[in-house]
């Protein structure tokens, strides 16, 4: 919860050598300017990258040469990871609808109107003034991203309710209804679909029927306005078992067949809110105030080693052989050895290297410092120092592994495709 009046949760220690080697050094495969930010993480199906942007247009790029193939667009953002069902892409849009589209082509196969798309806000959110305001959070970066399981597509949506649609045809299977927005991505297993939902629940319905198997009750918050609740990150699901992380600060493994609580890795007062990775016996996650890379045993939850950035992390990080990438607010992506989580590269995006040094303080996000003497309970403050983070193309999408390169998408507008450099 990057908000200047909650408690800044401190690292323990700091895993990150002084002799890391800059990967903006490097030659860069190829870069994408598209029009709009990159939100949502990219797909890569086959040898095409598939990106949403906010302009509102899906864009397929050549993963050799960086050349769009073609462009799909609605009528705003496009705010989802695209899922691949059989030759068709779903994606979700704040203009009410979620699209199915042709890979090949980018025309478009089917399109389901939703109950309205919007952003979580409200009067004086979060306790800011003036409370007489309605005020959008500005961390609520994603709509839900679909899964599948081949036949049908299942996400939420910010009409409070959870979709099973024919992957085919984008006919209604079923429709379930919760107490509030769904902007948690969903998961798919053993005919199971788990989602969570701002009403602080994660859900585990029937993938064939939509009926209820059961629900987990995240935090609640009463001493912040509301800060610590709700959750924004798609579960994952492996070995039997859900791992999310939520807004609460807490990070669980759940039973997947009985919804019972296996663990809970605490962390402080940073929200959760990125996509983990379950890589047999560890999981990794990243956390958003603390500015951490967390590597857990996936059996018990105990913290194994952690990276400390210089920003929130609300991407999933990507996980190869050998290495772990991730990228941060301050538009800069940590390549780390994945046993030690050591950084051996990182790359900076341009804002980042033109803007760092005035914006970041000793490195890293502070938001009285950014402030600059502005009242730091004014929502127009936290408007103020979002400007100043963006400028720095910031990194909300988890990055890809493909080969020998590594595909990351900014909110800077721009796909990179950067050579992996040797690890030390």
């Amino acid at each position: 919860m990057p908000l200047p009046f909650l408690p800044q949760f401190k690292s323990i220690f700091l895993l990150a050598p002084l002799a890391a080697v800059s990967l903006s050094t490097h030659a860069q495969s190829w870069q994408f300017k598209g029009e709009g930010r990159f939100f949502s993480a990219p797909t890569l199906t086959g040898n095409t990258i598939l990106a949403g942007s906010s302009a509102g247009h899906l864009y397929a790029i050549d993963l050799q040469s960086g050349k769009q193939r073609w462009k799909f667009s609605a009528k705003k953002e496009i705010a989802t990871q695209p899922c691949i069902a059989g030759n068709t892409a779903v994606v979700g849009s704040y203009d009410g609808h979620y699209y199915g589209v042709n890979v090949k082509n980018g025309q478009t196969v089917w399109t389901f109107k939703t109950g309205g798309e919007r952003k979580n806000g409200g009067k004086g959110l979060w306790s800011m003034k003036p409370d007489t305001d309605y005020m959008e959070d500005v961390y609520d970066f994603f709509l839900s991203a679909p899964a599948t399981n081949g036949k049908s597509v299942f996400f939420g949506s910010s009409d409070s309710s959870i979709y099973a649609l024919d992957a085919a045809t984008g006919k209604l299977k079923w429709k379930f209804r919760t107490q509030g927005p769904v902007h948690g991505g969903a998961a798919y297993s053993n005919n199971t679909v788990v989602i969570g939902s701002w009403d602080t629940y994660i859900y585990a319905l029937d993938a064939n029927t939509g009926k209820l198997r059961w629900k987990f009750k995240t935090g609640t918050d009463t001493q912040y306005g509301g800060v610590l609740e709700g959750i924004q990150a798609r579960p994952v699901v492996a070995d039997g078992r859900v791992y999310v992380g939520a807004r609460d600060a807490q990070f669980r493994a759940i039973d997947l067949a009985t919804g019972q609580l296996i663990w809970t890795y605490d962390g402080g007062n940073a929200w959760i809110s990125g996509t983990a990775v379950a890589d047999g016996e560890h999981v990794y996650v990243g956390t958003s105030d603390s500015y951490l890379l967390l590597k857990l045993d996936a059996k018990t939850g105990k913290e194994i080693f952690r990276n400390k950035g210089g920003g929130y992390v609300f991407g999933a990080p990507a996980v190869g052989k050998n290495l772990v990438a991730y990228g941060d607010f301050t538009g800069r992506m940590y390549l780390l050895n994945k046993d030690s989580l050591d950084v051996f590269s990182t790359f900076d995006t341009p804002g980042r290297k033109a803007h760092g040094t005035s914006t970041l303080d000793r490195d890293q996000i502070d938001f009285l410092f950014l402030a600059a003497g502005a009242v730091p309970e004014k929502y127009s403050t936290t408007l103020l120092v979002m400007d100043k983070l963006y400028a720095l193309g910031p990194i909300t999408a988890a990055p890809l592994i493909a080969g020998k390169s590594v595909i990351v998408a900014a909110t800077d507008g721009t796909v990179y495709a950067i050579p992996l450099p040797d690890q030390p």
